[in-house]
């Protein structure tokens, strides 16, 4: 074999890995997505944009917040990189088994530490929240948090199995976290008790990260035989190490959450709830497109050969993502009377609802790119200059909380400008990794492309709110327009693949009626 067939065999594996990757976490998450929407649904038909709600996603705050340092999104782009080393040296189950005790143990410490000053910590998330609501986000709390020690070890061994090219555990635990987040809804239904709710989210974390030990150790991935607090400590030194310059971006990040419920807990009841409702809606392009192709860059073998792939991911991304903000932005109220609106999801929920998702839409397209470009940049070793970015990106999602808490006072409907926020965030956060990366001119070219097809959108669908009545009406032309309005977007930004994709349909119903007349 020569070297050239060599290499072209080498570079189609590792696309193909990549290819699989892709595959296994977009579908993992599609179906975790599909039950997050009945998750969300049952939510919204049971509670409604509630006081139990607001109670509800400010426990899950409360909880998630203390352990951003051990499982936000840096820490694969940690945990990867340093298995990969340990795989060429034998020591890879091992010294996972040390970093997954080491990290389990820190965990485990701060759930008791939780655990014993709850109540400090509840005024401090949700203050300005009513102190019926507070007492009730700490009785949740309370149940809640001993999901706190398996959340981190799952999320270790999650990126370890990436790292060996597997994604089991990635892949099964939105499915796992929605189903048990039902089974609560239903049995709350059922007998009244609000308690089956988080006990059944802490308790399918345990579960799930007990398959995970287990399924690690029965491939021979995790070694816990022997294990001795040297190696432990030195595990765990060595992920702080690298952890260290990715630290600004989870500070950033926990200061960002805590102001924004904080501020969220002040406005009228259900904003809490609402703001997460519109973000089921939202959450599904970077759940199902920006996090599985993100993990497969930091799978990739090579961040030169990564690099030049900037361009053809943001191109076809962009042409989909943009008249599809403006989609959602124009017809939210309709979208969310749709999936939400029944039980005790009222025309206040549905106001509340709709503002967040219009102000989170106007930069999701921001977002889901920028967390794409940001794996580049951890590919290539650049971790410090990506948590700047991220901490910029949360500290502008700050101000207009801030802003919005200047401006709308107590009491307030703050919705719309909370979600703006977010937007905010993503925008920051594209526009920094794509200076960093130095493809801002062929983006910004790209966003000139397809500013026609942006217009297009917008008075497109403002032509149907206005001139249609109707929920069905205002989204079935108004998806006729989006898809309109993607058709001219290609033909501007790619025109090539469009032709291409236009012959390929022809000829596929040119053979489907030959086939039919014969």
């Amino acid at each position: 074999m020569s070297k050239q067939q060599g290499a072209a065999g080498s570079t189609w594996a590792v696309g193909h890995k990549s290819i699989h990757m892709i595959a296994s976490l977009a579908s993992g998450a599609f179906v975790g997505k599909v039950l997050g929407f009945v998750r969300e649904i049952l939510m919204a038909r049971v509670f409604g944009a509630s006081l139990i709600t607001d109670s509800f996603r400010s426990s899950s705050t409360a909880v998630a917040m203390p352990l951003i340092p051990m499982q936000n999104e840096g820490v694969p782009a940690v945990i990867i990189p340093m298995h990969l080393s340990w795989q060429k040296d034998g020591t890879a189950p091992r010294k996972l088994a040390a970093l997954c005790a080491g990290l389990s143990m820190i965990a485990l410490a701060i759930m008791l530490t939780l655990q014993i000053s709850g109540s400090w910590g509840i005024r401090l998330l949700v203050g300005r929240m009513e102190p019926e609501g507070q007492a009730l986000t700490l009785q949740i709390f309370r149940v809640m948090a001993f999901w706190m020690p398996a959340s981190v070890l799952l999320n270790c061994l999650a990126a370890a199995e990436i790292a060996t090219g597997r994604s089991r555990i990635a892949a099964l635990r939105p499915t796992i976290l929605n189903l048990s987040v039902i089974a609560g809804i239903v049995l709350f239904g059922l007998t009244g008790h609000l308690y089956f709710l988080p006990l059944f989210f802490a308790l399918s974390f345990n579960l799930l990260a007990a398959y995970g030990v287990w399924s690690l150790r029965a491939d021979g991935s995790l070694d816990p035989s022997g294990l001795e607090i040297n190696l432990i400590v030195d595990v765990c030194k060595e992920f702080a190490r690298r952890l260290r310059p990715l630290l600004l971006q989870p500070l950033a990040e926990q200061g960002q959450v805590w102001l924004e419920r904080f501020i969220a807990s002040g406005f009228v009841v259900g904003t809490l709830g609402s703001i997460d409702f519109a973000r089921t809606l939202t959450d599904s392009a970077v759940l199902l497109i920006g996090q599985p192709i993100g993990m497969a860059v930091l799978a990739s073998a090579s961040s030169k050969e990564a690099r030049h792939s900037i361009t053809s991911i943001a191109t076809p991304l962009m042409v989909i993502a943009i008249p599809g903000a403006i989609f959602l932005a124009v017809f939210a109220p309709d979208i969310v009377g749709l999936v939400f609106a029944r039980g005790a999801f009222d025309e206040t929920a549905v106001r509340l609802t709709s503002g967040a998702l219009r102000g989170i839409a106007m930069g999701i397209w921001a977002a889901t790119l920028g967390s794409i470009l940001m794996r580049f940049l951890n590919l290539a070793g650049r971790n410090r200059e990506a948590a700047l970015v991220l901490a910029s990106a949360f500290a502008g999602n700050a101000v207009v909380n801030i802003i919005a808490w200047k401006i709308v006072g107590s009491s307030g409907d703050g919705s719309y400008l909370i979600g703006l926020g977010e937007a905010m965030r993503g925008l920051i956060l594209l526009a920094g990794t794509a200076v960093l990366l130095e493809v801002h001119w062929p983006l910004l070219r790209l966003g000139r492309q397809l500013l026609p097809a942006a217009a297009t959108a917008l008075i497109l669908c403002l032509s149907v709110q206005v001139g249609c009545k109707g929920t069905w009406p205002h989204l079935t032309f108004g998806t006729i327009a989006c898809m309109a309005s993607i058709v001219v977007a290609a033909r501007h930004a790619m025109p090539e693949q469009l032709n291409l994709t236009v012959a390929h349909l022809v000829a596929r119903a040119k053979s489907f009626r030959l086939r039919f007349h014969s």
